[in-house]
């Protein structure tokens, strides 16, 4: 127990010193004390570029990250510096790359894609000595994770899942983020990349401008900043055409008409992502981290995900904390009562998947 709590403290106390140097730090491949390795694995016929954490601290275990919704894949800073911290303690960490995740796609295909990937990993016995893995992962891909867990071809090979501001109904964020003002803009323009090309003719004059905005999001630069390159699409185009996507990036009414125009389309698809009843065979330990602050995914997704879990009588812990934004795993220290809940949230989660070590 004493040994998964220092792991949980180490662990914060790295990605707290990342977060106050993470322009520094960014572009830098040195891992001190360990090794990055990057090659592919095969998946059923196809290539899957991973990266492998390694250090030289007692080996304790293989952990599985899934990266979020960023077109950086397992290049995310913030996934990055998830995996070299987790390394530190001992952990082998393997960070796949799911193309379509990294293309902001959210589709129920990508549960079955997650599995057959931990699968590969889980029996590589040079990677897995023991089989099983510990799995992490934020936002919309914590959600998807623990659906892929919960199936029966890698269920049992799974100890323990971490998921970090993952959603578990995700009609009501995708709502969310169409219709609220204190929404994250970035998640919005994920939501209207998936059903702008359902229901609107012209979508590919609207891809342009969310392309635009996304990137604009990812290099921080502000949506009203007169050059960046939301605002260089619209002056390529006519006066008509800039009006139709202002209507669409303001006009919270005309996103929900859209919204439930697609919903027909969707439906399928919206059934197939409910988590409640995707995790009923779920046998691996949950830990459910979530930013009390989340503009992306609220809070209250986890805590509605923990209350079903345990009424079904999983392993689970909730922890609901405002130093975190979404899907991140940058710690700011600033009150211990909070920082004593997320150590011990975590090193639940290490006791869970440090036993699975050869």
């Amino acid at each position: 127990m004493l040994h998964s709590v220092w792991q949980a403290s180490q662990i914060l106390l790295t990605l707290h010193s990342q977060s106050k140097h993470q322009k520094a730090l960014e572009g830098q491949s040195a891992l001190g004390g360990g090794a990055l390795f990057s090659y592919d694995i095969e998946v059923e016929g196809a290539r899957i570029p991973v990266d492998h954490y390694e250090s030289n601290a007692q080996y304790a275990g293989t952990l599985v990250v899934v990266h979020g919704m960023s077109p950086k894949g397992k290049q995310d800073p913030r996934v990055s510096a998830l995996c070299y911290a987790l390394s530190k303690v001992g952990y082998r960490v393997i960070a796949p790359e799911i193309e379509s995740i990294k293309q902001l796609t959210i589709c129920p295909s990508q549960i079955d894609a997650i599995a057959k990937i931990l699968l590969a990993i889980v029996n590589d016995q040079i990677i897995t000595p023991s089989g099983r893995i510990g799995l992490m992962a934020p936002s919309f891909s914590g959600a998807m994770c623990l659906a892929a867990a919960s199936l029966p071809v890698i269920k049992d090979r799974i100890a323990a899942v971490c998921a970090i501001g993952a959603f578990t109904e995700v009609d009501s964020v995708m709502r969310y983020l169409l219709n609220d003002d204190a929404a994250d803009p970035y998640g919005r323009f994920i939501v209207l990349k998936k059903i702008v090309p359902l229901v609107c003719a012209e979508h590919s004059l609207f891809q342009g401008a969310l392309d635009a905005a996304i990137q604009d999001n990812l290099n921080e630069v502000a949506f009203d900043e007169f050059s960046n390159a939301y605002n260089c699409y619209l002056s390529t185009l006519a006066e008509q055409d800039r009006q139709k996507i202002r209507r669409l990036f303001h006009d919270a009414v005309y996103r929900e008409q859209l919204f439930s125009s697609s919903k027909s389309v969707l439906s399928e698809e919206l059934k197939l992502l409910d988590i409640v009843q995707r995790v009923q065979d779920l046998s691996a330990n949950v830990f459910l981290l979530h930013g009390s602050r989340d503009s992306v995914i609220p809070s209250d997704q986890s805590e509605k995900l923990f209350k079903q879990l345990i009424a079904s009588k999983k392993k689970v812990e909730l922890v609901v904390t405002p130093f975190i934004s979404h899907g991140d795993t940058r710690f700011r220290f600033s009150q211990v009562p909070d920082i004593a809940k997320i150590v011990n949230g975590f090193a639940g989660y290490f006791r869970s998947v440090s036993n699975i070590s050869a």
